[in-house]
């Protein structure tokens, strides 16, 4: 009934619901800033983020997540547990539709598993289905993760970061596994397979969620420079995961900065650094040898989308990201279109520059309807 009554609402109905204040990220957010059960540097964050450009960087659908993130955060007491709580808002499956898992089950459908782990261990705030799910998908991830030349870098990925948030694990062959793990693994054999990619020195990631790629680049490239571009609270997680993870690097928040050559240095001094989407325009050009965006791209609204894409396409010689096949996003309708939320990548809805050549493209071994892609970025603009 729901979905009918969205197909016969006018797209203009839509726009003016869809900026009520219900939608507002900032005016929830200063009615709760004073509850106890948030973290004062998550306040102090997300204070500077709500005040600063980059509140005009961020789709209506991630102000409406940011509301459900600060909720659950409250709810769990705090973001000591995050990987069961805010997690399920990036990329914590924990359900499954028959085109996401097929490929990932043909890859395995003839192996014979001999594991012994606890496949019906219940986890801390999930119910018995929800960790049953996570449990076997666990197991079809890691077996998937076999048949690549990625599997041995399993064991190199600490638990100091890994599991820091309450994650939900099982131990196969004495090693702790999550999901995190598995797929932060998966995401860097495709990363590693880009020329050059162990010479680079500066990478910039932008949407990095709890961490979990830029934990995996740093563990195995060690003289890296990694600078992470994201909003509250993903970027507090993320700033305290590396903080505990590598405990003697250099690493800074660097959201105050407004002139390009200050920021600059201090992206240079530092080994980790954490900026926010509006600073992304004082980034000198080709800056970064690689630019990453995971699980993040799709959940924006087009002209956001643009705005990254033009910035990237300034700073970064390389191009890694990874999207939906095609999706909606929500809250994103136009004033005359409900296309205008569409996000279909073979229909030509992201701003893919002329300059861009391709240098692979394929789906996710899971989700399979999720692909990932690759593009070195000339440095001519057409």
């Amino acid at each position: 009934m729901i979905r009918y009554i969205k197909l016969i609402t006018p797209p203009v109905i839509i726009y003016i619901l869809q900026r009520l204040p219900i939608f507002s990220f900032k005016r929830f957010f200063n009615k709760v800033k004073n509850n106890k059960k948030i973290n004062a540097k998550l306040i102090e964050i997300t204070e500077k983020f709500i005040n600063s450009d980059s509140y005009n960087h961020v789709s209506k659908y991630w102000h409406y997540l940011n509301i459900q993130n600060f909720k659950q955060i409250i709810l769990q007491e705090g973001i000591e547990n995050y990987s069961t709580s805010v997690a399920k808002n990036y990329y914590t499956f924990l359900f499954t539709t028959e085109n996401q898992i097929t490929n990932t089950l043909k890859n395995v459908e003839l192996d014979t598993i001999e594991i012994k782990t606890q496949l019906f261990k219940k986890h801390k705030n999930l119910s018995y289905y929800e960790s049953f799910f996570y449990n076997f998908l666990l197991i079809l991830l890691y077996k998937n993760l076999e048949k690549t030349s990625s599997f041995k870098i399993l064991e190199k990925l600490s638990d100091i970061g890994y599991l820091g948030f309450g994650d939900p694990y099982l131990n196969i062959n004495n090693i702790n596994i999550t999901h995190d793990k598995i797929n932060s693994c998966l995401d860097y054999d495709n990363i590693k397979k880009i020329k050059n990619f162990n010479n680079f020195k500066k990478i910039l990631e932008i949407g990095a969620g709890s961490g979990r790629t830029s934990e995996a680049i740093i563990t195995l490239n060690e003289k890296i420079n990694y600078t992470i571009c994201d909003i509250p609270p993903a970027i507090y997680i993320s700033y305290n995961r590396l903080k505990k993870a590598f405990p003697a690097k250099r690493i800074n928040l660097l959201f105050d900065i407004k002139d390009s050559e200050v920021l600059m240095n201090e992206i240079k001094k530092n080994d980790i650094s954490f900026i926010f989407p509006h600073q992304l325009k004082l980034i000198k050009e080709k800056f970064f040898e690689l630019s990453l965006a995971i699980d993040c791209i799709h959940e924006m609204d087009k002209k956001t989308i643009n705005y990254y894409f033009d910035n990237v396409n300034n700073f970064s010689n390389y191009f890694y990201f990874s999207i939906w096949e095609k999706t909606l996003v929500p809250f994103s309708f136009t004033f005359l279109t409900k296309l205008g939320n569409r996000l279909d990548f073979y229909k030509n809805d992201y701003p893919i520059k002329k300059n861009w050549t391709v240098i692979f493209k394929k789906n996710s071994i899971f989700p399979g309807n999720f692909i990932n892609l690759c593009f070195k970025i000339d440095s001519v603009k057409l």
